[in-house]
């Protein structure tokens, strides 16, 4: 069977994304469409908005099997990102991987990837403006270059054009609005149901105002030498996060204090959602978790080592941070699904 890869946050799953997995289907000729899904945190270093577990639940409405992007990947740079979920891709066995952009020139995006192969993205400056190019700056185009530097020669690369809206608008704008959208719109209780493909239970979206209290725990309970072990935390921003936590009572108030010109909002964030998970160093990708599936998906995972359908004492280890992320998202989120009582979701679509 042919697949197609597609890496993604579904943060919340819309009808966006819905249009990006037929497309992918589309254009690949592929009789299965795998999402490479984020888990709990998603790359901006903020906590989803719904669990791991319902995310992939909605995906399969497009999708024929959903795995979990490793957590360390999930919430890392751009370019760590996408290598995080092409190398996901090839544990897969994916024939082909297709992406949203704001671009969906093959040849344009390569030639501009190669451009900037050298930038340093783990400075602290934007991407964006490193790259000096405004026609290229944009979220998706970022990423993509990133898959296409990552890629695998073999893996057949499909650009899909983003359509109707970008990623940052912030108002709903009909069938198809932004993720950012639809999650402002949950926050502020407003109808967003023409805008998913399936009704979707808001009871226990999250942001990081519910997650706060704990962040400021963890930072409060803990000295400046114990936070600098945090991945990447640098010149002194420890004693930067200490220094101001104490009089903050609420996330966004606390970002302003810690913001300076030197640091995006993004990369503190991030660095924020590493030292709540308390994660400081990577990790090798050599296992996959497998969230949910049809049929289909059934089907195309068997005889691939290193999948993994449910979580046990036995193989835990493999998932010791995605575990630990689940662990604390569900302190805020009140979800009773964890990594162990929850095997995959099964759709079954024959009969």
């Amino acid at each position: 069977m042919k697949s197609v890869a597609i890496i993604a946050e579904y943060n919340p799953y819309h009808n966006g994304h819905q249009y990006h997995a037929e497309m992918a289907r589309a254009k690949s000729h592929a009789d299965i469409v795998i999402a490479i899904m984020s888990g709990q945190f998603t790359q901006r270093g903020e906590p989803a908005i719904f669990s791991k577990f319902a995310r992939a639940e909605s995906a399969l409405n497009g999708c024929d099997l959903v795995v979990e992007l490793p957590q360390f990947y999930a919430m890392s740079y751009a370019d760590d990102f996408a290598y995080g979920g092409v190398k996901t891709a090839q544990i897969l066995r994916a024939d082909a991987l297709a992406f949203g952009a704001e671009c969906d020139d093959l040849d344009l995006l390569k030639a501009e990837a190669n451009r900037v192969r050298e930038a340093d993205i783990k400075s602290g400056r934007s991407y964006a403006v490193m790259m000096g190019d405004e026609t290229f700056s944009q979220p998706n185009n970022i990423l993509a270059m990133q898959y296409i530097k990552a890629a695998d020669p073999m893996l057949d690369l499909i650009p899909i054009k983003r359509i109707q809206n970008h990623y940052h608008d912030t108002e709903l704008t009909g069938r198809i609005a932004s993720a950012t959208a639809i999650r402002k719109a949950i926050s502020a209780g407003y109808d967003f149901s023409e805008s998913v493909p399936a009704s979707i239970d808001t009871a226990l979206a999250v942001s990081w105002e519910d997650f706060f209290p704990l962040l400021k725990y963890k930072i409060l309970s803990h000295t400046p030498e114990e936070l600098r072990n945090i991945y990447m935390m640098t010149e002194g921003l420890e004693n930067r996060l200490k220094s101001s936590i104490d009089n903050s009572h609420d996330f966004s108030s606390y970002m302003q204090t810690i913001k300076t010109k030197r640091y995006t909002y993004t990369r503190l964030q991030r660095l924020l959602a590493y030292t709540l998970l308390n994660i400081k160093e990577g990790q090798p990708i050599t296992d996959i978790r497998v969230l949910a599936m049809n049929d289909k998906g059934r089907a195309y995972i068997k005889g691939i080592p290193h999948l993994h359908t449910n979580i046990n004492k036995k193989n835990a280890s493999l998932f010791a941070m995605e575990i630990r992320a689940t662990q604390i998202y569900n302190l805020i989120s009140g979800d009773k699904r964890n990594d162990f009582n929850t095997p995959v979701i099964y759709q079954r679509t024959s009969f």
